[in-house]
């Protein structure tokens, strides 16, 4: 009897268990499941160049902004939490994670609390053990959440460890990015090596799910600086450009299309392709429409059919003929994959086909490849597949080559014993080299199992190349590996920037360098050295602890080769008077032929500012060869970047122009602190040795040359520079002056003209495109610019 009761017992505690279990499975599903309509700060009509960051009150513990713009719903305040606290005192670990996570990212406009999710998590593990939790408590000892608690690395290690072990991905991406950089623990390429294959593993497992190829996301592993042109704006700053807003790349595109004389309006095929890439590709602010994509693509394609049906597309012209087979193999995508339209593979190879006849393209060979090779209409065939594959990869196409190489193995075994090992080898580099992201994988694991040294005998690969293409394959999937970085996103756009810099610094641990950029303009941003009398926005105070949190992040970026943020570097230690190390990263940022780096050391040549490295002495031989650099360097970019709009090279100029009357005005000065100090001493040592000999070596051609070649100069050798040089300068200065205010006395005498005009004839005026005063000078081509020339 007594048997009976306690077995009963024990069927109604797992029904009550299982009953419970199936409460918390539908509350979790709510909660995931919580409409929102957020309001934005920022939308794409006002990000660009508009990016402001409020500064930071510790005292709030939080960014001086605006009322917060969205509230949390009170479904999630008065039911949802609620409840997950009641089944955490069930003894619910996953309960204690969920509430951790609502109150360290602030999910759903909740206010944060850092002392709460700290609790939770710990709570959490006390439980059962889970990679979350423990990677969650890795990173808030790791950062301290930037001033919210101690800065513990030694536990944050600990804790990151432990989630590794647990199988949590994003310890791992930390633990991996660690080992390979030597941060806080010893360098062990091998051991991240290790790490990074079991990392691309889960990727590549992630992109075979989908059998018909993942989509590219929008990538939301941006530098936010880039909204406002990089660290130091759009005129001065030099790695390129993270932000991609697909609708302005297809205007730019458009504005370039009619710079050849053809009128983007009189080709309609044109306007519909990339109306429809528009919806298809998406972007920051807006989701792809795949339904909206399908209607561009197939008005597009209706329009060839209806104006020249499929026998006569002969008579298009060649630009027409290029955009409409571009709607056709879009058209062809969206049936392949079934995305905005149900899948259908026969209107999607009917498609492919037309668009073959009108202009071939590499895009339409592949996908006509695919659907021979998986006989998706009909029984599989190799060969054609094979054919249609060949023809891809005569147009350079980076996927074609991936699947030749991938359909060679299938057909002929393991690329280390077959006879096509070389051949499957060679397509697999191809496909990496013209920008495939899963050849990177293959290629990778080739270099593990020794394939290359099997075919290319002598190729040395290292650990640390080999997981540099495991770091790239990993940084072009984040959206399988970071989503956080979306969720940064939206806190910045929504003007949670406290919340956002939660979401980049995770980024940042992991070793990405544009989330690493964007954690650093969220702890300190550049300043302009007045405030603007017009400024809408106050000049920010920045306290020392969260500029030196920036620089840690910085010099993260910087030894992942961002030039701007190894200057900035530079640029803040000069600030502290640590002129060695301010010295140091601006000639790495020359070494590397940065304009920006070279003038800055040209600088740190002119005032004596090298500290140590430079005897804290003035050098203006170098300084003027530091600026030529610079002026060189700027150039060179300018042109391959081909930038139509570069900014003024006033600035450099100046600074030459500024060398010469230093050395004209101080020339006395120069010769007198030469000849003292252990040059004279030298000198007098070795009179009579000199007097002896006769010179058998040709003197250097200037005091600067000698220094960069590492040997020393004799102080009787000076450059002098030729009065007629000065003479050059003071007219050309002269000319400018004339120049200049001849312009003015035109510009007025316009002015009256046209008013006399605006008395004779008020219409005509009103029409008259040709003015454009508005209270400014107009001078020709819109902008008038000193240019100082050394001569």
């Amino acid at each position: 009897m007594l048997l009976r009761i306690l077995l009963l017992t024990c069927l109604s505690l797992v029904l009550v268990v299982n009953a419970n279990d199936d409460d918390y499975a539908q509350l979790i599903n709510r909660l995931y499941n919580l409409s929102t309509d957020n309001n934005y700060l920022y939308t794409i009509d006002n990000i660009e160049n508009n990016l402001y960051i409020p500064s930071y009150d510790s005292n709030l513990q939080d960014y001086t902004t605006i009322d917060k713009l969205n509230t949390p719903p009170n479904e999630l305040l008065n039911d949802i939490i609620p409840s997950l606290e009641q089944y955490a005192n069930y003894g619910y670990s996953d309960a204690y994670l969920k509430l951790a996570d609502l109150y360290l990212f602030g999910n759903f406009s909740l206010p944060t609390n850092y002392q709460k999710a700290k609790n939770y998590y710990e709570k959490s593990i006390e439980i059962h053990p889970n990679g979350h939790g423990y990677f969650m408590l890795g990173f808030i000892h790791s950062t301290g959440l930037f001033g919210e608690f101690p800065i513990d690395l030694e536990k944050g290690l600990l804790y990151y460890q432990f989630g590794v072990e647990n199988g949590d991905k994003n310890a791992l991406l930390v633990m991996a990015y660690k080992l390979f950089k030597g941060i806080g623990i010893p360098s062990n390429c091998n051991l991240a090596l290790s790490y990074y294959t079991r990392l691309s593993n889960l990727g590549y497992n992630w992109l075979r799910e989908c059998p018909t190829g993942r989509i590219k996301e929008t990538d939301y592993n941006i530098r936010i600086s880039d909204f406002n042109g990089g660290l130091y704006g759009p005129k001065m700053s030099e790695t390129g450009s993270s932000i991609e807003i697909q609708s302005k790349i297809f205007n730019d595109i458009k504005n370039e299309i009619e710079e050849q004389q053809l009128n983007a309006n009189d080709h309609e095929y044109m306007n519909y392709y990339y109306k429809g890439m528009e919806y298809f590709k998406g972007d920051y602010f807006a989701k792809s429409n795949y339904s909206k994509a399908f209607n561009e693509f197939q008005k597009c394609v209706d329009l060839g059919e209806e104006i020249y049906g499929a026998r006569n597309y002969e008579k298009l012209e060649t630009i027409d003929k290029i955009f409409l087979s571009y709607c056709q193999v879009s058209l062809a995508r969206l049936y392949f994959k079934g995305l905005g339209v149900d899948q259908d593979y026969n209107k999607a190879q009917k498609f492919l086909n037309l668009s073959t006849k009108i202009l071939p393209s590499a895009e339409a060979y592949v996908y006509l490849g695919k659907i021979e090779e998986d006989g998706l209409i009909k029984p599989a065939n190799y060969s054609k597949a094979m054919n249609y594959y060949a023809e891809a990869v005569k147009k350079k196409s980076a996927i074609a080559n991936l699947n030749i190489a991938l359909l060679l193995t299938k057909l002929h075994g393991d690329p280390h014993k077959s006879e096509h090992g070389k051949n499957i080898y060679s397509y697999m580099k191809n496909a990496v080299y013209y920008g495939n992201t899963e050849a990177l994988y293959h290629l990778s694991d080739y270099f593990q199992s020794g394939l290359n040294i099997q075919i290319q005998q002598d190729l040395d690969i290292k650990c640390s190349n080999i997981v540099y293409y495991y770091r790239t394959f990993i940084s072009r999937l984040t959206d399988f590996y970071a989503p956080h970085l979306k969720y940064a996103f939206d806190q910045l756009v929504q003007g949670n920037f406290k919340n956002s810099l939660i979401g980049y610094a995770i980024g940042a641990e992991q070793g990405f360098e544009q989330a690493q950029i964007s954690t650093a303009y969220l702890l300190f941003q550049l300043q302009p050295l007045l405030p603007l009398p017009f400024a809408s926005k106050p000049k920010i105070e920045f306290s020392t602890d969260r500029i030196e949190l920036c620089m840690k992040y910085l010099e993260r970026a910087s030894k992942q080769g961002n030039i701007d943020a190894t200057i900035l570097l530079g640029d803040l230690y000069l600030n502290f008077s640590d002129y060695n190390k301010a010295f140091n990263y601006y000639r790495i940022a020359s070494d590397k032929h940065s304009s920006h780096g070279s003038y800055k050391l040209g600088e740190m040549y002119e005032y004596g500012h090298g500290g140590d490295l430079i005897n804290n002495s003035i050098d203006y031989f170098l300084a003027k060869r530091h600026y030529d650099n610079s002026l060189q360097y700027k150039e060179r970019v300018d042109l391959s970047r081909n930038y139509r709009h570069a900014y003024s090279k006033a600035h450099i100029n100046w600074a030459l122009l500024r060398l010469r009357f230093k050395y004209l005005f101080n020339k006395k000065k120069f010769k007198q602190s030469n000849e003292n100090g252990w040059l004279k001493a030298f000198k007098k040592l070795g009179k009579k040795q000199h007097e002896n000999k006769k010179p058998v070596e040709k003197k250097l051609p200037s005091r600067a040359d000698d220094h960069h070649q590492g040997t020393s100069y004799n102080d009787n050798y000076v450059e002098d520079y030729d009065i007629g040089d000065y003479l050059v300068i003071a007219l050309t200065f002269l000319f400018f002056v004339v120049f200049f205010i001849q312009n003015v006395i035109r510009q007025i005498r316009r002015m009256r003209g046209n008013n006399r005009n605006e008395n004779n004839n008020e219409n005509e005026q009103n029409n008259n495109n040709n003015q454009n005063f508005n209270g400014q000078f107009n001078f020709r081509r819109g902008n008038f610019e000193f240019h100082f020339f050394a001569i």
